[in-house]
């Protein structure tokens, strides 16, 4: 089964072509989150989104969302994907975005695996990612054994040098700031290494 790749955190119109052309990237990610260095404004996402391919799904990266930001940008993406919602927000964001959502779960500890479970129904896809987000920190991924559904994402510190291992774990990956010189700055050589690694596996 061949590895379905996010590639998050984008911000560049350069990139995303560079992403086009080498092709292997089944999503990218777009934050919006003010505290991040790969925030977006709404008019900046609209460019970028704009020449993303119907091929490649266009995913908005939410921290507790207020439902106004969701209705000013839901006609841009595809899927949300929410930190720290609960299972009724989350129905309410799907009611007014009309969009599938990615319910993303930080994991410290072992126990934190099964608050999905709390979300099955309600989410579309699941993200299990480290406590760091958007940094590269990884966490135990043997917590993962017992998931009981079919494929999720995995998230946090992914990198060029891990990756073999992390595919035998799940199939969707996530990654973002592996990719990168400086925060919040994709190196186009980082990302073109990481996708022949991946067309390799």
């Amino acid at each position: 089964m061949p590895i379905e790749l996010k590639i998050c955190g984008i911000k560049s119109e350069k990139i995303i072509q560079s992403i086009i052309k080498k092709g292997g990237c089944n999503y990218l990610g777009f934050v919006f989150y003010p505290p991040s260095p790969r925030n977006l404004s709404i008019d900046h996402s609209k460019k970028l989104t704009s020449i993303v391919p119907n091929n490649i799904k266009k995913v908005a990266v939410l921290v507790k969302p207020e439902i106004s930001l969701v209705k000013k940008i839901k006609n841009q993406f595809d899927y949300f994907q929410v930190y720290d919602l609960s299972p009724e927000k989350i129905q309410e964001l799907k009611l007014v975005s009309n969009k599938k959502i990615i319910k993303a779960i930080k994991v410290k500890k072992k126990d934190d695996i099964d608050i999905y479970k709390k979300f099955i129904g309600i989410a579309d896809e699941f993200l299990f990612d480290s406590t760091g987000m958007e940094n590269s920190f990884s966490f135990d991924w043997s917590y993962l054994k017992n998931v009981k559904i079919n494929d999720w994402f995995l998230a946090g510190g992914i990198d060029i040098n891990n990756i073999e291992k992390a595919s035998l774990i799940s199939k969707k990956i996530d990654i973002s700031s592996s990719l990168e010189d400086n925060p919040g700055i994709k190196s186009e050589e980082k990302v073109l290494n990481f996708l022949d690694k991946i067309k390799k596996l």
